[in-house]
């Protein structure tokens, strides 16, 4: 797991919106989504890579003068710990 995170919020405010949000499949397993919020955070970066865990992906964040740009690449699967392999609960049943 990579993991950067920096921010600076407005300690004034606690506003959150929801703006918009658009998310497809990219391939049988992966997907991507990607929304747009009105937020109470003045500067933020963020970016997030995991591998053999739940959703596992990539995930980008940007925030600018309250409003916040995210980025999510992942996969739609779980990760199973015992047998060291990716599964669905379709699979599992």
């Amino acid at each position: 797991m990579i993991n950067f995170h920096c921010k600076l919020d407005n300690p004034w405010s606690d506003r959150w919106d929801f703006l918009w949000s658009k998310h497809r499949m990219i391939a049988k397993h992966k997907a991507w989504e990607l929304g747009v919020y009105r937020t109470n955070t003045i500067v933020e970066l963020y970016f997030h890579y995991r591998i053999r865990c739940d959703h596992a992906g990539v995930k980008f964040m940007f925030s600018l003068f309250g409003y916040t740009i995210e980025l999510n690449l992942y996969d739609t699967r779980h990760w199973d710990y015992d047998n060291k392999t990716w599964g669905t609960y379709a699979e599992s049943s």
